[in-house]
């Protein structure tokens, strides 16, 4: 079937025709072509199954088509890689194989036998997702088969474990609800490593018995140096604050989702009118704002906010404190320090992955004690008058524009023709992964088996209760649930900036509509800068 759009930021490359096992060979083929091909433009890879994905900005979706068409198609076994190989080592005693004794006793064999047929196959990995470095590995024999747990429970990094015809490897504490074998020490995920994911799509892998597992050293590595205590004092952090910036693309194909801000607008103009560059670090702040005392003076920034100092710098002295606990009028909102925040980068970010604890302060949201501090709190912002920037706001009513989904022929003329015409709103369950949508639902058309594939920001992915889930900054990098449409990526900003009960509809456009108001986007950040030189 050749490339296909994925959104507006994205080309999907779908083999067609064959068997599964035929188009995962080209798919993987595909993905070596890539591995070996430079492509100016291309922002990520990744690959799920049957299908590979590429990743870019909307501006340069023309010109990296035209040079992935240039590329060698596979055809039949051409091109496919055999993949290195891993050992991996599995303790499956009674402390580390929580549901081994029930695969037994369902599967009728006993646990000997499980481990025996478990350890005596060679998998494949067909992806890398759901969490950064976890590897989906087909392979496993069919008398394994199980469907996945009826709901989801803790599951330990480092656990082994099955269901449907696959195998997986947990490198994160994490929910789950496939069936645990045994555990391995082996660091799936480590942020200092290049590539931090141990395995990558086409390798092969073989679980090797183990007696025991070295103490401590089970799961996986994220750590980085502990942040250095700082001038900007964490007084009360508020429902949910993180470290963020403009995000880490490149290393999806390692499952890591480019994360970022999730209103990168706000972000932007928040750290312009400080004087920073639009990628330093800053404070996002949902459901509501923190206390901070500053220890040294400095100049910061807050948009988001319904407050008479918004959309200018503010001064503040040594010993003072700025109180966000205030009624916001967006969202997210952001807070720049003159300097941008100084924590580490974590794989070209400072951006917090909460999902999978990396990044930002210690990989997570903002504590009451927590230090902070800036690279330059003086600087040299714009020294502005007593006018002030007022953009962006988030709107009372919503026109969403998107593009055609992966899988919209799967729905009936009828259910796509509510999904333009119903109205919906942004639901209470929404976080930084996306937004449930309360409405009208959306049934498929006929019982379909969903293959996973790549997803981008902005993907509306239609579960079995028909209701949609539209993605946002942290989504993973693949999915499960097949994608009516995905939102236009001008179009995204406005949609995160939203608050609950904010009502939307949904209208369908080409990709040259989605280009042209890519541009009209940039020009308003352009503009952007243009007023806030013309307030200095």
């Amino acid at each position: 079937m050749g490339w296909r759009a994925l959104g507006d930021s994205a080309w999907l490359y779908e083999p067609g025709g064959m068997d599964s096992a035929g188009r995962y060979r080209r798919a993987l083929g595909m993905l070596e072509s890539l591995r070996n091909h430079s492509i100016p433009g291309i922002t990520g890879r990744v690959a799920s199954f049957e299908s590979v994905a590429v990743h870019f900005d909307p501006a340069d979706g023309r010109h990296v088509l035209e040079a992935l068409t240039r590329l060698p198609v596979p055809t039949g076994e051409a091109g496919v890689t055999d993949g290195r190989r891993a050992e991996i080592p599995v303790c499956y005693g009674p402390r580390n194989a929580g549901d081994l004794a029930e695969v037994a006793r369902h599967i009728g064999m006993d646990s000997d036998e499980v481990i025996a047929i478990h350890h005596g196959t060679e998998y494949t990995v067909a992806s890398i997702g759901f969490s950064p470095g976890f590897p989906y590995l087909t392979g496993l024999d069919p008398r394994l088969h199980l469907p996945r747990k009826a709901a989801p429970r803790p599951v330990e990094r480092g656990s082994v474990a099955i269901a449907g015809g696959q195998a997986g490897i947990y490198p994160f504490d994490s929910p789950g609800g496939w069936h645990v074998l045994g555990k391995t020490s082996v660091p799936l995920f480590d942020v200092s490593r290049d590539p931090p994911a141990l395995l990558r799509a086409g390798d092969r892998v073989r679980f090797v018995p183990v007696a025991s597992l070295p103490v401590d050293e089970i799961g996986n590595s994220t750590a980085v140096r502990t942040p250095a205590r700082g001038a900007i004092e964490i007084l009360d952090p508020g429902p949910f604050t993180t470290v963020q910036d403009l995000g880490r693309p490149g290393w999806q194909e390692s499952g890591v989702t480019p994360g970022g801000a999730a209103d990168p607008v706000s972000a932007r103009v928040a750290n312009r009118l400080v004087g920073n560059p639009d990628e330093a670090a800053l404070l996002e702040c949902a459901h509501g704002g923190p206390v901070l005392r500053f220890h040294q003076s400095t100049t910061v920034a807050a948009v988001g906010w319904d407050m008479p100092d918004r959309g200018r710098p503010l001064a503040f002295a040594a010993g003072e404190t700025l109180d966000l606990r205030r009624r916001m009028s967006m969202q997210f909102g952001y807070l720049a320090i003159a300097g941008g925040l100084d924590v580490p980068q974590v794989l070209g970010s400072r951006s917090t992955d909460v999902r999978s604890g990396f990044g930002g302060f210690a990989g997570r949201a903002l504590r009451s004690g927590d230090r902070l501090g800036s690279f330059d709190p003086h600087g040299r912002p714009p020294a502005m008058t007593d006018r002030r920037v007022d953009w962006p706001r988030a709107r009372t009513r919503l026109e969403v524009r998107y593009l055609p989904g992966m899988q919209a022929s799967w729905f009936s003329p009828e259910t796509k023709k509510t999904f333009q015409t119903g109205i919906y709103q942004i639901g209470s369950r929404r976080d930084r992964t996306g937004a449930r949508l309360d409405g009208p639902l959306l049934m498929l058309s006929g019982d379909r088996e969903m293959v996973s594939q790549p997803v981008v920001r902005g993907s509306i992915q239609v579960p079995p209760d028909g209701k949609p889930i539209l993605l946002l900054a942290e989504c993973q990098t693949i999915g499960g649930y097949p994608q009516i449409g995905h939102v236009i990526s001008a179009d995204i900003p406005a949609l995160a900036r939203a608050l609950p009960g904010t009502p939307l509809h949904f209208v369908e456009v080409g990709m040259e509509e989605a280009r042209a108001a890519w541009r009209e986007h940039q020009r308003d950040l352009a503009l952007l800068q243009t007023g806030i030189d013309l307030l200095t």
